[in-house]
């Protein structure tokens, strides 16, 4: 099952379309990436971003947050919304005077890593 995933969004930054250009000297220590909800993924998985060309090897990966949290009343996964994941500034400095991909990609207990489609970051001084 192939889903494609919209691209992420940024908190501190208004949506483009094409190639969005980040300055870094204006840029808060941590970029936030955020997670559209989806009801195409479930709530035992996990999800980081990720910078590259290639989704299936990124240059760089970020730290992962889980897409849901026990519940015991309902003794179930409850799916969690509003996810939002981290890029310092410094990981992004590697990028100074360049385009890079941004993505978010997912983790199950299979093999599968799906990854959702890029956001096409200038990075700036």
């Amino acid at each position: 099952m192939v889903v494609n995933y919209a691209a992420p969004p940024l908190a501190q930054v208004a949506s483009a379309s094409g190639t969005l250009t980040l300055q870094l000297s204006v840029l808060p220590d941590v970029l936030i990436v955020q997670v559209p909800d989806s009801s195409d993924f479930p709530a035992n998985w996990s999800v980081y971003p990720i910078l590259g060309d290639d989704p299936e090897q990124p240059e760089w990966a970020g730290e992962e947050v889980d897409t849901g949290t026990w519940d015991d009343a309902e003794d179930d996964m409850e799916k969690l919304t509003g996810i939002e994941l981290q890029i310092s500034r410094q990981a992004l400095h590697a990028y100074l005077n360049t385009d890079v991909e941004l993505r978010y990609k997912f983790v199950d207990e299979s093999s599968m890593e799906p990854f959702s489609q890029p956001l096409r970051l200038r990075i700036a001084g």
